[in-house]
């Protein structure tokens, strides 16, 4: 069997989390979810448009993320599932404002995290690690306190930050100060990373590369801009592309108005990722395979792809020389 190498950049923790998943922690807690939430068969969520899966079918499944066990399970669920795809890299987005709305604590979410990836690899090799995420749409107080816990309890696996949520036009540099006081107080330890140009414009892409952001989560609207285009290909930012999640999130209405292939061309740097995979139903090996079928990305130009996420992953030199050397 031919091995093609994989690595993912972007992917939210609790979104990886399939309906099998969901119903045993539900069962373990002795809670009940929704049946209108699933397909008659239970093998699949179901919803009504992109915003109700990713709000109430969302919500719904993270209540069943509960303690450091659930969190370390679901990981290693993750990251062997990913393994057996040949991926051998991961980075998990998690939110310490998940942990405080279930009662779990931010460290014990990093802990359960942590021995998720230890399991995993042990069984596997793959490697991962964390990106803490703060969420735009909350109050401001309430991203501050989440910042506060990202700089008060660090961990080794915990190398990134992030900005996710929904997303709107001109919003990054509200968050500035808070991105400032992060940085100072971790002596500038974290990569970072924002979610912009999906259901914003380029706009939130030029605040977040003024932020100081090396990689941007999505952004596949700066084709809109091609002075922004030019102006990422010169700096060598990365782009993680989720394109089943652009296309369920409507962004774009198929795989053929999406512009992954143009960005590729142009020489935009960019990794391929599955954003929440246990919720859509797609895979990293479903991206890759996408990427051939719909973008006509052939085997060595994948491989040009992976090589990208392993030179922007937050990780230190010999981390990332030891899993350049597995391509």
């Amino acid at each position: 069997m031919s091995i093609e190498p994989k690595a993912e950049l972007h992917v939210h923790i609790e979104g990886t989390v399939t309906p099998s998943m969901a119903r045993q922690k539900a069962k373990e807690h002795g809670m009940t979810l929704p049946e209108e939430i699933f397909v008659p068969d239970g093998t699949a969520y179901i919803w009504n448009d992109f915003i109700d899966l990713v709000t109430r079918v969302y919500d719904a499944v993270a209540s069943v993320i509960r303690t450091k066990q659930d969190y370390a399970d679901i990981t290693y669920d993750y990251l062997t599932r990913c393994a057996a795809e040949d991926c051998f890299y991961v980075e998990l987005i998690l939110s310490p404002d998940h942990g405080i709305s279930v009662g779990l604590s931010y460290p014990e979410m990093l802990e359960g995290v942590a021995g998720g990836i230890d399991k995993a690899r042990a069984e596997t090799g793959i490697e991962a690690r964390m990106n803490a995420v703060l969420v735009r749409h909350m109050p401001m107080e309430k991203i501050e306190q989440a910042a506060e816990m990202i700089v008060t309890h660090r961990h080794p696996y915990l190398t990134g930050l992030d900005l996710a949520g929904a997303e709107q036009e001109g919003d990054v540099l509200q968050f500035s100060h808070i991105f400032k006081m992060i940085h100072e107080k971790t002596n500038n330890e974290l990569g970072m990373r924002i979610h912009a140009g999906e259901a914003a414009g380029p706009q939130n892409v030029r605040d977040a590369l003024a932020l100081g952001c090396v990689r941007i989560g999505h952004g596949v609207r700066v084709w809109e801009d091609q002075a922004l285009v030019a102006e990422l290909v010169e700096k060598g930012v990365v782009l993680e592309i989720a394109p089943t999640s652009n296309v369920l999130a409507g962004i774009y209405p198929f795989y053929q108005d999406h512009p992954l292939r143009q960005l590729f061309n142009a020489g935009v740097r960019l990794t391929l990722n599955s954003d929440d995979p246990g919720l859509f139903g797609n895979s990293i090996g479903m991206e890759y395979q996408i990427a051939k079928d719909e973008f006509g990305l052939d085997k060595a130009q994948r491989l040009t792809i992976t090589r990208t996420a392993i030179e922007a992953a937050f990780v230190d030199k010999k981390t990332r020389q030891k899993l350049l050397a597995k391509l």
